[in-house]
């Protein structure tokens, strides 16, 4: 955890360095409702990443993990996975490319008419699958620093192109550079680590195999529905702050969450190089509680006192990473730092559905949580205002930390028992 957390810490640093450069980048060229369009817009970028390899990125770590010795399972693996790439890649083309109009409306509206970006979207979907595989193999054999040396570039990429086509194209710009950045990140991927992924990947070895189609599958139905609609529900409470308050609003809602991503990428490394291999291996209940344990004990005062210093430092903070015009996000702060730390407290108790195979578990939960925020949303927007968002992401997770720790009390209490 220790050699996790410190490489994963530096990492992040680099990333809050750059990010800084790009939102400030957005807050000054496209102001806060360009922002919320490109909050929007990666929404839906995010669920063709995760759908291009039909959702098994989860599993495809644990199988890497569990088998990195055995090159003949790997192979099957690799050929299931590379299968499941290639339909993902035919629908995923047809949807964007054939339904760009009716996606455009969706996600910006009436008035604005970005239809090509997607259309653009649909010919890049085979990069995002490829990335995905590499991801995977470098946190399946818990590769810290390959994988850390490869973040950063992406990182880096990232920022220069966003900045590059906003300066350039202005928020057209920002949303042709989200498109094209899967392709610059394969190619930098592919220098980076291709001696690793041919050491794992024999692809003259890989055939028209579907042997863990079934072990894969119950990570693709997770993954596809929790993110299919965890982002449709991003997408609908923006144009729901857009109509209850103002665009503009629902531009420093998405800033609000851009901020939260940032700080709680300290800890989010945590989940796929560690938590997930890690209880992957766990067979009975006494070892779980005992690892959980140590989780908080070694990473919770730790993100207390950074949630804190956060809170101390707002108005710093959205000055540095914005505008003064974005000041007044100010006061949605506390609210989410509060619903960070308790998703925080949640989800590491929660990832035993992902490392379990536990599929009707994760759905539930994590369908009840995207749920309960929208309707939260809708009935607390209308007195708190864009406020009133941030407090149901708060009751949200509050809800789910309850729901969790109900299905798994017999994991907690009791007896040890085999898992």
């Amino acid at each position: 955890m220790l050699k996790v957390t410190s490489a994963n810490t530096l990492l992040v640093l680099v990333r809050m360095v750059f990010s800084l450069i790009s939102q400030k980048a957005l807050a000054i060229l496209v102001g806060a409702e360009g922002i919320a369009l490109v909050g929007s817009f990666k929404n839906v970028v995010s669920f063709f990443e995760k759908f291009s390899v039909l959702g098994v990125s989860n599993g495809l770590v644990k199988y890497i993990s569990e088998y990195k010795e055995d090159k003949e399972k790997l192979n099957q693996l690799f050929s299931t996975t590379f299968l499941f790439s290639a339909v993902a890649t035919i629908l995923s083309f047809s949807i964007l490319f054939f339904g760009a109009n009716y996606i455009n409306q969706l996600v910006f509206g009436d008035g604005r008419d970005f239809v090509v970006v997607f259309k653009i979207l649909a010919f890049v979907i085979p990069f995002f699958a490829l990335n995905a595989i590499i991801n995977a193999l470098l946190n399946g054999l818990s590769a810290y620093k390959i994988f850390t040396k490869a973040t950063f570039g992406v990182v880096v990429i990232n920022t220069v192109l966003i900045v590059g086509f906003t300066i350039k194209y202005a928020l057209y710009g920002s949303l042709l550079a989200i498109v094209l950045i899967p392709i610059i990140q394969f190619v930098y991927y592919f220098a980076l680590t291709y001696k690793t992924s041919f050491t794992y990947i024999n692809l003259k070895r890989l055939s028209l195999n579907l042997n863990f189609k079934n072990k894969l599958l119950s990570y693709s139905l997770m993954t596809i529905l929790v993110v299919l609609f965890s982002n449709i529900n991003d997408i609908a409470i923006r144009r729901l702050i857009e109509h209850k308050v103002s665009i503009i609003d629902s531009g420093y809602w998405t800033a609000m969450n851009s901020i939260s991503k940032t700080y709680m990428q300290f800890t989010a490394a945590i989940f796929p190089l560690y938590i997930l291999p890690k209880y992957a291996k766990i067979t009975d209940t006494f070892n779980f509680r005992k690892e959980v344990k140590h989780i908080y004990k070694m990473l919770l005062p730790l993100l207390v006192i950074g949630l804190f210093l956060v809170f101390l430092l707002k108005t710093q903070i959205i000055k540095l990473l914005y505008t003064s015009e974005f000041l007044e996000m100010s006061k949605l702060f506390k609210w989410q730092l509060l619903g960070d730390l308790v998703k925080f407290i949640a989800l590491v108790i929660a990832y035993q559905f992902l490392a379990k195979k536990q599929t009707v578990n994760f759905v539930v939960t994590e369908l009840f949580s995207v749920i309960v925020f929208y309707i939260l949303s809708v009935y607390l927007i209308g007195y708190y205002g864009t406020e009133g968002v941030i407090i149901a992401h708060f009751i949200r997770y509050i809800l789910y930390f309850i729901v969790v720790l109900f299905i798994l009390r017999h994991t907690f209490m009791g007896n040890n028992k085999a898992l």
